[in-house]
């Protein structure tokens, strides 16, 4: 029996965390075998995750591709988890999409072109707009049952969703007002707590449920029915 396995190369350890505890056990319901890494940032150091440039990625992404193409049991297909804050100038399509006012045509513009660079029907890009944590604000309270002391600030982030109509994907991607600089200030502002990163993105997204992060975030869910529409038609 042949198998369907996703590969996914993950930014970071709060994306790799999330497809761990999140994505994996999502897609194995669909009978989808879900396998993750991170980017490789040195390999003399053997050291993974954050992202510096485009060939970056790509040359991750093409060695995993080699690594197998030859495994006949087995249909690799491949995706990432990048968020567009901080996006690599580097990545094809960026000074054409940066004239492009919709956030969403932006991001398809970049996405397309890296899909096309790489070459493989097989390949489904993904970056998150516009970083992973807009994720967390479909119901951003849940933050609280791991910082209860900081639950009234929590609660005032609901007002930051609100400045965008309810569409967590459009909150801006400015160092001072990122989903996670909001976070992270409400959490850390009078030093109640450390903010753990790649747990409570986990926690929080998983306590959320994958149907609610689909239903309030258009292009997360156009990306998880795009895999599942490549991997059927393989089939």
């Amino acid at each position: 029996m042949n198998t369907s396995i996703l590969n996914i190369l993950c930014e970071g350890q709060t994306e790799e965390r999330f497809v761990k505890d999140v994505l994996k056990p999502y897609f194995a319901i669909h009978g989808i075998v879900v396998k993750s890494r991170l980017l490789v940032t040195s390999r003399k150091k053997g050291t993974r995750g954050g992202m510096f440039s485009y060939t970056q990625a790509k040359n991750d992404l093409t060695r995993w591709m080699k690594e197998v193409e030859h495994r006949g049991s087995e249909t690799h297909f491949f995706t990432t988890m990048f968020d567009f804050y901080a996006l690599p100038d580097g990545f094809p399509n960026m000074v054409r999409a940066a004239t492009i006012a919709d956030p969403y045509l932006r991001i398809a513009a970049i996405e397309e072109a890296f899909k096309q660079d790489m070459g493989s029907d097989r390949f489904v890009p993904y970056i998150q707009l516009h970083e992973f944590e807009a994720l967390m604000f479909c119901d951003i309270a849940k933050l609280a049952d791991e910082y209860p002391k900081c639950f009234k600030e929590i609660e005032s982030l609901k007002d930051v969703l609100a400045k965008y109509n309810g569409n967590p994907e459009l909150i801006d991607q400015s160092p001072e007002t990122a989903p996670s600089r909001r976070i992270i200030a409400a959490i850390e502002g009078e030093r109640k707590y450390k903010y753990n990163k790649p747990r409570s993105g986990a926690v929080v997204t998983e306590a959320i449920g994958m149907d609610a992060l689909m239903s309030h975030c258009t292009h997360f869910r156009e990306w998880i029915e795009r895999i599942h529409h490549v991997v059927e038609s393989v089939k």
